[in-house]
């Protein structure tokens, strides 16, 4: 079942289903939208697993502290409170606002990950925002300039990316829990 939308919400009302619901059922509320979320499945858990592993082997060395779902991201911009639920968070300098922002892709959140939520964190001034692909084992890299979003480049496992949350390379191998491919890409 795809996530459910229900639009003219504020603050206040997310606060009275939140505390009114089962703690299995999750909820996001994005520019006054309320959105319903489905479980994940054992293939996103594994690449969300995976990635926040990656993260907090930096720990020591940055200083970065790396937070995995389900974790509220509670964020308030053009006079909005906002309340979502991202895959994986990384908090470097700044303890409100998270430094990158990871989203794992899944068949009801597929959308809403590219279009709502990339715009939240674009309009709240995230610094970098990490679409995943698990069935293309990519990920899409955008960072803020100029409070816009640029579109980085999309990477896969054979490839190196910037983390410059991090002021690391990683490999992306890595965090699909996969070896990098050895061969050349473009033979």
């Amino acid at each position: 079942m795809g996530a459910r939308e229900l639009a003219n919400y504020t603050y206040e009302d997310y606060l009275q289903i939140d505390a009114s619901t089962p703690q299995n059922e999750r909820y996001e509320l994005i520019f006054g939208h309320i959105y319903m979320m489905s479980g994940a499945s054992a293939i996103h858990q594994d690449i969300v697993g995976s990635i926040f592993f990656v993260l907090k082997s930096f720990q020591e060395k940055v200083k970065c502290l790396p937070r995995i779902a389900p974790f509220d991201l509670k964020i308030e911009c053009n006079g909005d409170i906002n309340v979502v639920q991202p895959d994986i968070l990384l908090y470097c300098n700044d303890k409100e606002l998270p430094c990158a922002v990871f989203e794992v892709l899944s068949p009801s959140t597929a959308y809403k990950d590219k279009t709502v939520k990339k715009d939240l964190y674009e309009t709240c001034g995230v610094r970098n925002y990490f679409i995943v692909d698990p069935e293309a084992k990519t990920i899409d890299k955008f960072s803020l300039q100029e409070g816009k979003y640029n579109y980085i480049g999309c990477f896969g496992l054979p490839d190196d990316m910037e983390m410059e949350c991090l002021n690391e390379t990683v490999e992306v191998a890595k965090l699909f829990d996969e070896e990098k491919p050895t061969e050349d890409r473009y033979e």
